[in-house]
């Protein structure tokens, strides 16, 4: 029918994705809104609880560059776009920039969590201190500071007046929604990590070739 209103989780939708599912629902005579939590959680009883699996470094000798070096370099270009900070929401983009492997995904070593790397070259990260440890903040050192998920929206509304890069096509919609109601400047574009996580150093190829001979050892066997 015409004129109904459909509610939508923007901590679950990319703001692409919104913008098209818009687009969509506004052709057929819709209303999309934006709702406060998730409508699924409220009936889903027995949702097993967030992974809480470690998290630990990656080491030099596997990752061919420093995370310090990572989070310097990333940060030159986030100020040469013009930009003050960047939201980054993609899992393998925050673990290769701070050089950090875990086990909250099944069969990739992904750490869930948020980041906002700023122009200075230090980072906030979002993740539950209890998949952290003594050995992981000595590897983040001081440029790092490590803070719980529930304070990542007002970290967002701090950015009041700054420029920020986000990427549209990986942040959440909640992302883009609050620094807009903060009064930041948004600048859209892509994951600043992205490229140079594809662009592989040598440690990293040989690495890889080392990883493909033991996936085609199993394989065979």
């Amino acid at each position: 029918p015409k004129g109904p209103r459909l509610g939508y989780d923007p901590w679950v939708h990319t703001a692409a994705g919104v913008e098209a599912l818009r687009i969509s629902a506004e052709r057929a005579g819709a209303v999309l809104v934006a709702c406060d939590g998730n409508p699924i959680d409220a009936v889903w009883s027995d949702q097993p609880p967030p992974p809480l699996a470690k998290a630990v470094p990656h080491g030099l000798a596997l990752a061919g560059e420093s995370a310090e070096s990572k989070r310097t370099r990333i940060a030159e270009d986030i100020k040469h776009s013009g930009a003050d900070a960047a939201v980054v929401s993609l899992s393998d983009s925050i673990c290769w920039l701070l050089n950090m492997r875990g086990g909250d995904t099944l069969h990739t070593p992904f750490v869930l969590s948020y980041a906002i790397l700023n122009e200075d070259g230090s980072a906030d990260l979002f993740m539950d201190a209890r998949k952290s440890s003594p050995e992981l903040l000595a590897h983040f050192g001081n440029a790092v500071r490590l803070r719980a998920p529930d304070e990542f929206p007002a970290a967002l509304d701090a950015l009041k007046g700054k420029t920020v890069l986000a990427d549209p096509g990986a942040a959440p919609a909640a992302v883009f929604d609050r620094l807009k109601k903060a009064g930041a400047k948004i600048k859209r574009d892509s994951d600043p990590c992205q490229l140079p996580k594809a662009c592989k150093n040598p440690v990293e190829i040989e690495g890889t070739r080392k990883a493909h001979i033991r996936d085609g050892a199993a394989l065979t066997k």
